[in-house]
């Protein structure tokens, strides 16, 4: 891996040495740097908030994880309270951000193997040109030796709950039954299951903050592209590539419609495959968008098929559920041989 140059390396340490109320923005490139990356945000006692590439660098239940949140206002508040911001491999793009403004009170340290995306949205100042799983191993060496050579005490632990609620609390008001949704389902799937999204609601609003990663590529989701039909195709994609992992397709009934195709290719490839449609009727923010500036809804409203009778005659076995019935019914998709799919009418 590329290490960085020395002379940055140590004004990065000097920045992050300084500073009192310090937080890590993880994007996809600081997943080369596996579990050092964790030991930096402990040695620095520095919440971690990833985007959604980034989700799962950290395991999400640790203390420090701030999740894959970066939409939320209440952590672009949190972010801007900082007296130093470390960004490691993310281009801090506007899909990830939802217009937020997360600029710090203290210096931007950005780590990145390419320049122009460290220059992009964000201007650091102090750049740190590098490939994380180098750079980060130059940090954590750096600030040990300077906390050594300083006599630096361990830091205290952050009290870092009036944030998580706030954030909890926020993420839940954007879409409460969305959130319900994927904590029961989570709390049936297994710890090392692989989520596959879509541009969907309930990936947007539900699986990126509600999904609690315990390792990275643990969610395909493409936030930059808002690519419907995305989900099926990829989870039929991590099955292959991962089979000794539980992979679960969660998506919205128009998202699937998109590339339905493809159960037929889960079915030939005889995948263990548990899809979950959730089915509102149809496009629920466009919809959602046309209701608030006044336009009478069109085409947003999508004719149903029978999911059910649909799963079957592509020769998966089909499931209907409802919230009352969702995580049993999943436990028995799990326990399927072969794809299968979940419709669950909300």
């Amino acid at each position: 891996p590329t290490p960085a140059p020395e002379h940055d390396v140590a004004a990065a340490v000097s920045a992050l040495a300084a500073s009192e109320r310090p937080v890590i923005l993880a994007g996809g490139g600081s997943l080369a740097a596996g579990p050092r990356l964790l030991e930096l945000a402990e040695l620095l006692e520095a919440p971690v908030i990833t985007t959604t590439n980034g989700k799962g660098a950290i395991p999400e239940k640790h203390r420090l994880s701030l999740g894959a949140d970066l939409r939320l206002s209440t952590a672009h508040e949190f972010m801007r309270s900082a007296d130093a911001l470390l960004v490691i491999g993310s281009k801090v793009g506007e899909a990830e951000l939802w217009g937020g403004d997360i600029t710090p009170q203290g210096p931007i340290v950005r780590v990145d193997i390419m320049r122009d995306q460290m220059l992009c949205n964000l201007a650091p100042d102090v750049e740190v040109p590098g490939n994380s799983a180098a750079v980060v191993r130059q940090l954590l060496d750096g600030l040990r030796a300077t906390f050594e050579a300083t006599g630096a005490r361990p830091r205290p632990e952050r009290d870092l709950r009036e944030v998580f609620d706030a954030m909890d609390e926020e993420g839940r008001q954007w879409a409460p039954d969305l959130a319900a949704l994927n904590e029961t389902i989570m709390e049936v799937v297994p710890d090392d299951t692989i989520l596959a999204g879509d541009s969907s609601q309930v990936t947007y609003m539900g699986s990126t903050t509600f999904f609690r990663a315990p390792q990275p590529h643990s969610l395909l989701y493409m936030g930059t592209y808002a690519t419907l039909g995305y989900g099926l195709p990829a989870a039929v994609g991590a099955k292959l590539a991962a089979p000794e992992r539980p992979v679960v397709c969660l998506v919205g009934d128009g998202a699937l419609m998109f590339s339905i195709q493809e159960l037929m290719t889960a079915v030939e490839l005889e995948l263990d495959l548990p899809i979950i449609c959730v089915d509102n009727g149809g496009y629920g923010e466009i919809r959602q968008n046309m209701v608030d500036r006044d336009i009478d809804p069109l085409a947003v409203d999508l004719v149903q098929p029978d999911w059910v009778k649909l799963a079957e005659g592509f020769g998966a076995t089909g499931f209907p559920a409802t919230m009352d019935t969702l995580a049993e019914t999943v436990r028995q998709a799990l326990a399927t041989k072969g794809p299968s799919l979940v419709h669950l009418k909300i």
